[in-house]
């Protein structure tokens, strides 16, 4: 009768110690997700709103039509600038530098 007990004894605390794994492990993913909701939460970026400001970027090389001068937009000659319409004028610069690595 006293194995029996003991073997009783030994998968209860075998489950006790599956129960405060399993807790432990729950716990912390739900840690986790809530640090990273935090984090990305607070990270720098779109905020999905319309912006009526524009910037203007140099113009990019466009294949020639055949008629003017090799390199020609056919445009307007505006100093090879364009203007872009959007809401890039609030973001960051795309090569920002970082506390880190």
């Amino acid at each position: 009768m006293n194995q029996r007990h003991d073997l009783a004894s030994a998968v209860r605390q075998r489950e006790r110690g599956r129960d405060r794994v399993r807790l432990l492990t729950v716990t912390a993913g739900v840690a986790s997700l809530a640090a990273a909701g935090a984090v990305a939460f607070n990270l720098p970026g779109s905020t999905h709103t319309a912006s009526s400001g524009t910037a203007t970027t140099p113009a990019a090389t466009q294949p020639s039509s055949g008629t003017g001068q090799s390199g020609d937009d056919g445009g307007s000659d505006n100093g090879g600038a364009f203007t872009v319409p959007g809401g890039t004028a609030n973001q960051a610069p795309a090569h920002a530098i970082s506390g880190g690595s």
